[in-house]
């Protein structure tokens, strides 16, 4: 019996739970500045949830491409929002366009996501990487902002 408990605590201990933001700045072609900010909320290595927040700076647009910016981004809002389980909302005040994900991970909301183009998934869908998901942020000229 001690010996399956230990056995038990074990397994335990390969699931540390662990948060760790990151963070990339892009000037677009439109002359819009966008800062976009992953959490990843993972249990081991396994990411558990995503929650992104993409700034879009547009003070450098006339009104009319604001609104323009704004409608496209809107329109994607809408994607998240399709996808049952992810919860987005969105603000759009004085030039400053704010949209916030929140995904949580499992198959069938990955899935969908990738097939709406939303998420980049390499490999399966099952189960998403803390590990090859920070690579791949780093390759991409995200840096780490908490841990």
């Amino acid at each position: 019996m001690l010996a399956v408990l230990m056995l038990l605590s074990l397994a335990g201990c390969g699931g540390r739970e662990k948060t760790a933001a990151y963070t990339a700045e892009t000037e677009l072609e439109s002359g819009v500045k966008m800062t976009d900010t992953l959490t990843l909320d993972a249990k081991g290595d396994t990411v558990q949830q995503i929650t992104e927040v993409v700034e879009l700076d547009m003070t450098g647009l006339n009104t009319v491409e604001q609104e323009e910016v704004a409608s496209r981004s809107d329109a994607i809002a809408e994607q998240y929002r399709s996808v049952e389980g992810v919860e987005c909302t969105t603000e759009n005040a004085d030039g400053i366009y704010n949209m916030t994900i929140v995904i949580p991970v499992s198959e069938d909301t990955v899935s969908k996501l990738a097939e709406q183009n939303l998420l980049t998934i390499t490999g399966g869908t099952g189960e998403i990487s803390l590990k090859s998901t920070e690579e791949s942020l780093l390759e991409n000229n995200y840096t780490l902002v908490e841990e």
